[in-house]
């Protein structure tokens, strides 16, 4: 990894620790100074700790595991990563007969399987539950993670967006996860295994223009929490990635996905009030929709950073509960620093923050004085 993309990935972490360090000097308590170096530490002892006590499970070539949505973006290269590492794949995609699932079939070895499944639909999980169940019993091998990992993407206002836009990112991004997390469950009991649900960053704090994303992923965490207190009992572990921003990487904002949001804007202004038309103008729907596109130029250039968390979720004996993971081609991630203040500053804080630095970039209202107006 290059110095500038470590800094870019890394900056908010050594920010916040710099400035836990020096605050103690400026604490007029001396016990709060102490009691904030020895947090300090912990964490510390802590990331020391966990670095030299790595140990991976071994054996991959006795292990399978699952993907949803692999004919794109992370699903598709982790795919390609857990085949090279010698796992059996079982890698679903939605279009056997797309670009993706052509490149999987002819890239990789003969122990990764595409399959199609559709996560909306209990008959495709239910015949990939029957398929992966027949072959690990035909090859001696045992179902090791299920990585809900389908999703898609949806940008309007709670003006614009529509009741059948709500249901489609949620029936995709949560109701998916949890009906595929369901089915195979009992194979991984068996293993003492772990599902892995792709989250976002998104899913720790609601930005603007994002409800229907956000309600979503906000649901796969509370699933996600819940299913893993539940799991103890059995020792199958539940685990979070947490990507921000690699939409441009991950090919959610290509022409699929253009296509899709032009017939949505047009769906979104047919829909919506008189008193919605009038307040917006439909410049703005078109707006956002180029502003849209444009985020493809601010994402972190390569999906590395996600697949190595990833992986450290599949291979690590003791994997972290949650991978919040910095992107974007700045200095530093606004979405990862918003997420991790999130719950800590007044919520009126938090929106004085969004103003600022979100809302100054989306585009103006006609005939209303607000932040993006201004700027």
């Amino acid at each position: 990894m290059k110095v500038t993309e470590f800094v870019g990935l890394q900056m908010f972490e050594l920010s916040y620790l710099g400035i836990l360090a020096v605050l103690p000097f400026f604490v007029a308590q001396k016990y709060i100074g102490g009691f904030i170096l020895s947090v300090l530490l912990l964490i510390g002892s802590y990331h020391v700790i966990r670095k030299y006590t790595y140990k991976a499970i071994g054996n991959n070539h006795g292990r399978s595991v699952l993907i949803t949505g692999c004919d794109t973006g992370f699903g598709h290269a982790f795919a390609r990563r857990l085949d090279n590492l010698g796992f059996t794949v079982f890698a679903c995609v939605l279009n056997l007969d797309g670009e993706g699932a052509k490149t999987l079939q002819q890239s990789t070895s003969d122990k990764l399987h595409v399959i199609k499944v559709d996560v909306t639909k209990d008959q495709d999980v239910k015949g990939a539950l029957d398929y992966v169940g027949k072959t690990i019993k035909q090859n001696d091998i045992g179902l090791w993670a299920v990585v809900n990992n389908a999703g898609v993407n949806m940008t309007a206002d709670v003006d614009f967006c529509t009741m059948e836009m709500y249901k489609r990112v949620a029936e995709i991004n949560l109701f998916g996860t949890v009906r595929v997390a369901k089915a195979f469950l009992p194979l991984l009991r068996l293993t003492k295994g772990r599902v892995v649900n792709v989250s976002s960053v998104r899913g720790r704090c609601a930005f603007p223009v994002a409800s229907a994303y956000s309600m979503a992923k906000y649901g796969v965490e509370a699933f996600s929490d819940t299913l893993r207190a539940e799991m103890l009992k059995f020792g199958v572990k539940v685990i979070v990635v947490e990507p921000s921003n690699y939409g441009g990487a991950t090919g959610m904002l290509n022409d699929v996905w253009c296509q899709q949001m032009e017939k949505d804007i047009t769906s979104m202004w047919n829909e919506a009030s008189n008193e919605v038309r009038n307040t917006y103008g439909q410049n703005y729907l078109h707006s956002l929709y180029e502003a849209g596109k444009s985020t493809a130029k601010t994402t972190y250039p390569t999906l590395i950073p996600v697949l190595d968390a990833m992986e450290d979720a599949i291979v690590n004996c003791s994997p972290r509960y949650r991978y919040l993971i910095s992107g974007g081609n700045t200095l530093y991630d606004i979405y990862v620093v918003l997420a991790r203040l999130n719950g800590i500053l007044p919520e009126s804080w938090m929106d004085f923050i969004m103003a600022r630095t979100l809302l100054s970039g989306l585009p103006p209202i006609q005939g209303v004085d607000t932040e993006a107006n201004k700027s």
